[in-house]
């Protein structure tokens, strides 16, 4: 084999192309300036143990590990840089009690993105860190509108959802989390029925699993269903809508902001309300965000933790900035 041939999965850029990440990064990088947030540089690779704390097995079937051959035992490139900062904040950073953060860089998947069959990405995010309840929310929700509004997408929509409501409908059963996170984002009802036949849930979770997996978890549904589910579930239920009543309140006229129950991480670190990023111009999720308190409690710092992250190269090559 060629040493000369290229790695599937992987680029090079060159040219317009790099020009035009390096143009959008530096308008993003004024942005959260502005808004007081500070730049964190975390390095490439990372102890494996501090990428998979408190995590999931989501980013760890992502992440690539190496023994290093300078002795420092085994170490990891990271597949996704938040778990850095949760590093960072509970190490480094330990005496702030707020910190607000923003980044940027390279990242590499241990497998082709199943959509664009990439394994590198370059992921740019904000972290907000130690504001507990909305307040942090509304703050990196408003830079997620800014981001995508300074890349040339129109229309921006955030849908809003809240892991709660995942988690107390399925508490019965002894399948885990992650499957049936990875279960209702195919948005299959067909695959949804198939899979409940043999689960030992009652028939009102069963039902509501369906209209999720069916696109029916509106603001209206979650209303109607609140009286019908446990406690788990109302609790969830009304810190999500007051959410968006309030988000909607702040920032009316800036982004579009609708309730999907259904919504599900990318990773699944998320503990609480999460989000995901659309636009007119694109038929699939822009950026990826919400709260991951436990985590940071998985690396030694209890503190409430809010943020959003998208791969600047995806939004390149779906928007006219690079023209």
């Amino acid at each position: 084999m060629s040493v000369l041939k290229p790695i599937l999965g992987l680029e090079d850029a060159f040219g317009g192309r790099a020009m035009a990440l390096r143009r959008l990064q530096f308008r993003l990088f004024e942005i959260y300036t502005a808004a007081g947030f500070s730049e964190v540089i975390p390095p490439l690779v990372e102890r494996p143990e501090a990428l998979s704390s408190g995590a999931g097995r989501f980013l760890a079937d992502q992440t690539v590990v190496f023994s290093d051959p300078a002795d420092a035992g085994l170490l990891a490139i990271r597949p996704d840089m938040t778990p850095q900062i949760a590093r960072i904040v509970a190490t480094r950073l330990s005496h702030e009690p707020v910190l607000k953060l923003h980044y940027t860089g390279p990242v590499m998947l241990a497998r082709p993105d199943v959509r664009t069959g990439s394994r590198q990405q370059w992921q740019t995010g904000v972290e907000c860190l130690g504001l507990a309840g909305v307040e942090g929310d509304v703050e990196v929700m408003h830079l997620a509108a800014l981001s995508m509004e300074a890349a040339g997408f129109d229309g921006a929509i955030l849908q809003v959802g809240h892991m709660g409501l995942i988690q107390a409908l399925v508490e019965e059963s002894d399948t885990s989390l992650e499957t049936w996170v990875e279960l209702l984002a195919r948005h299959s009802p067909e695959d949804m029925a198939n899979y409940l036949k043999t689960e030992p849930l009652s028939d009102v979770a069963k039902e509501a699993l369906m209209a999720l997996a069916a696109g029916q978890g509106d603001a209206a549904w979650l209303r109607a269903q609140k009286a019908q589910m446990n406690d788990t579930f109302t609790l969830a239920a009304d810190e999500l809508l007051n959410l968006v009543e309030t988000v909607n309140d702040k920032l009316s006229g800036e982004v579009g902001i609708v309730i999907d129950a259904a919504v599900t991480p990318r990773f699944l670190y998320h503990s609480g309300m999460v989000f995901t990023g659309f636009a007119n111009n694109s038929s699939y999720a822009l950026l990826h965000g919400g709260r991951y308190d436990q985590m940071m409690a998985a690396h030694g710092r209890d503190m409430p933790a809010t943020g959003f992250s998208f791969d600047l190269w995806a939004w390149l090559d779906n928007t006219s900035y690079a023209d």
